[in-house]
């Protein structure tokens, strides 16, 4: 395990490396406080699954930066354009989201590129014209950020007397979207929604990314998520499985929405091969140790709510024991991602220490006590 542990700690010593507060750093030591807590015929396990995962699915900062330095290569590249600088003078980049939101650290990580690169700031794009709009962020999970960023974006003015929703129906300006992680089955969810107010957007937008999981559930899939089977599982999961599903009808009966189906559960036969974790088996054991010490959290919390799950953020009317998202950057861990790697209910030592505009101890009491 000493190895398993060192080889972790090695892939995630960058994460909020160039904060000040050491409390927040992971170090062995944390690690190992962290594993401790689970049972320990599962702990070697669960080391060895988070290495390969991490190895996978935690980007570091520099990943990240070389990441977004090829990005006007790429552009350049597809859109047939000699002059990265002319590209640069000819592209907005949005600026939507709200100060301590991802989009503004990755805009001016972008910014500090291309002033080294290119000798251009970001205040000097788009000075010659508006042709390319770039909506630049981190991780698309349930992708309703960016499906409400754009709607937004869609009616605020591109020039005085027309909004940017005309513009991208006229071929003024063309969309992109640029994102280190996206997850496929949401971002197509949201590109159908998209179509209710502009099918041009839906249409004629371009998304480039780092990484693309598929959480889809179908034999095509990979299931790059944590998604348990049914078979097994205790009657903590049981019960909590009823107590979402209770308050997932409440919630539908309350709006009048449709009641969707249950999501508790993959097949068990799926994925038909496995790649994120090193055997089917132990994937299980993952999987439940997740699920189970994440209801223990909760339980040791206060009462559950229908956004926050063992398994990491979910929508209040999805019948799913929480997204179980598996991506991580250096500057902060999705709440989508499963409660183990940065809940703190009832004295829990999570993997990550968080940052979400609150104090990590507010944040987590506000989504159980409101």
């Amino acid at each position: 395990m000493e190895q398993l542990i060192t080889s972790i700690y090695h892939q995630l010593q960058d994460y909020r490396a160039d904060e000040k507060n050491p409390n927040v750093h992971i170090t062995p030591d944390s690690i190992i406080t962290w594993i401790k807590q689970f049972d320990k015929a599962h702990q070697a396990p669960i080391l060895l699954e988070v290495d390969k995962i991490m190895k996978a699915r935690y980007l570091s900062k520099s990943r990240v930066t070389d990441f977004l330095s090829s990005l006007v290569d790429v552009f350049i590249n597809d859109f047939k354009i000699k002059d990265p600088v002319d590209f640069l003078k000819n592209a907005n980049f949005i600026d939507i989201q709200e100060p301590g939101k991802s989009q503004k650290l990755m805009l001016s990580l972008f910014d500090s590129i291309i002033q080294n690169k290119y000798g251009i700031s970001l205040n000097e794009c788009g000075s010659i014209s508006k042709k390319y709009s770039i909506y630049i962020d981190d991780v698309l999970c349930t992708g309703s950020k960016m499906l409400n960023d754009t709607t937004k974006w869609l009616g605020q003015d591109f020039v005085k007397g027309k909004l940017n929703k005309e513009a991208i129906n006229d071929g003024s300006t063309i969309l992109i979207y640029a994102y280190v992680f996206i997850h496929n089955r949401n971002y197509y969810k949201k590109v159908k929604q998209m179509r209710h107010s502009s099918n041009e957007v839906a249409n004629k937008h371009k998304m480039y990314r780092l990484v693309e999981i598929e959480n889809e559930i179908n034999t095509n899939s990979k299931i790059d998520i944590i998604h348990p089977i049914e078979n097994g599982q205790p009657q903590i999961v049981i019960d909590y499985k009823n107590e979402i599903t209770h308050l997932v009808d409440k919630h539908a009966n309350e709006k009048k929405y449709r009641i969707n189906p249950e999501e508790f559960y993959r097949p068990s036969n799926l994925p038909l091969k496995e790649e994120l974790f090193t055997s089917p088996q132990n994937r299980i054991i993952v999987e439940n140790a997740f699920l189970q010490k994440g209801i223990e959290i909760i339980k040791n919390t206060g009462t559950p709510t229908p956004n926050i799950r063992a398994l990491g953020y979910s929508l209040p009317s999805l019948k799913d024991f929480g997204f179980g998202a598996l991506c991580f950057t250096w500057r902060n861990i999705p709440n989508n991602t499963p409660l183990v790697f940065w809940g703190i209910g009832g004295g829990f030592n999570p993997l990550f220490k968080v940052k979400r505009g609150l104090s990590a101890e507010a944040m987590f009491a506000q989504f159980f006590n409101k």
